[in-house]
């Protein structure tokens, strides 16, 4: 019962270090199927030293400011898009 809690917890940490985050850059265009929306990344801001994302919404009719976290950009599963061709073709 024990070696099995041990080997758990060892997957558990080997899993945690193998998996890579998404690194995010100002000027990317991301895009989550889990929202079914696309961003452009503004400018990086840093609150209480979290980094944090100034993104425009594509294809929304109204231009305001919006900021998101890095953790909330990797939380709903937004990734980058090479070019605009397939933004346009996943919208």
């Amino acid at each position: 019962m024990f070696t099995e809690a041990v080997v758990a917890l060892f997957n558990l940490i080997l899993s945690k270090l193998n998996s890579k985050k998404p690194v995010y850059n100002v000027g990317q265009r991301l895009y989550s199927r889990t929202k079914r929306n696309a961003l452009f990344l503004e400018k990086e801001i840093f609150v209480n030293e979290i980094k944090h994302f100034r993104v425009s919404i594509e294809g929304s009719p109204i231009k305001k400011a919006v900021i998101l976290s890095e953790n909330a950009l990797q939380n709903d599963q937004y990734k980058a898009l090479e070019n605009k061709s397939k933004t346009e073709t996943l919208l």
